[in-house]
């Protein structure tokens, strides 16, 4: 099974993957694959750069690009997490396996914040307003080559709102991958 993690910024999609490589999945991201290519390129990794070079990746070799380079690496039948799924495309090119499932992990803007604030990583936004306006710049866009949250999370299988603590998310989450496994058992 490869499940797929997408929401905003501060959701707990990271605390999500982190509990379903405990529970036995290998972890990837495709932001991983944006790392390398920064790191091929000697550029600094930044948010803005991780950005950029996703859009200019999608643009150069198609939307589905960064999915396209996970899913060779995930052996059918491993179970795997994909974390930072942003764009539709890549939603679609995961969909090619079968046993892949989307999952939304939410919670509200003010909590979500707080969260970046708490975890103080040294390119995260520092005032509520940046934080809006990077948010806005990751939630849609008419380029399709760019990050489209807004348009991702609606592809989802599951949503689950995280606004607990983190025993709370590991709950949730290990509820609705229960609840796929059953349904999927059956059909």
């Amino acid at each position: 099974m490869i499940i797929g993690l997408t929401g905003k910024n501060g959701a707990g999609k990271g605390e999500a993957a982190e509990f379903l490589v405990q529970s036995g999945y290998v972890y990837h991201s495709l932001s991983d694959s944006l790392r390398d290519e920064l790191n091929a390129r000697k550029l600094e990794i930044t948010r803005d750069n991780l950005t950029d070079v996703g859009t200019e990746l999608r643009t150069k070799h198609g939307a589905g690009i960064l999915a396209e380079r996970i899913l060779e690496k995930i052996p059918v039948g491993e179970n795997a997490v994909v974390d930072s799924v942003r764009n539709p495309f890549e939603v679609e090119v995961l969909r090619r396996r079968k046993d892949f499932f989307l999952l939304a992990i939410t919670a509200q803007a003010e909590i979500r914040f707080e969260r970046i604030r708490n975890r103080g990583r040294e390119n995260d936004p520092k005032t509520y307003e940046d934080f809006v306006k990077m948010e806005a710049r990751e939630a849609q866009s008419d380029d399709p080559n760019a990050q489209q949250l807004n348009r991702t999370e609606t592809m989802t299988d599951a949503r689950i709102i995280n606004e607990g603590n983190k025993e709370e998310l590991c709950e949730k989450v290990r509820e609705v991958i229960l609840a796929f496994n059953a349904e999927n058992s059956t059909s």
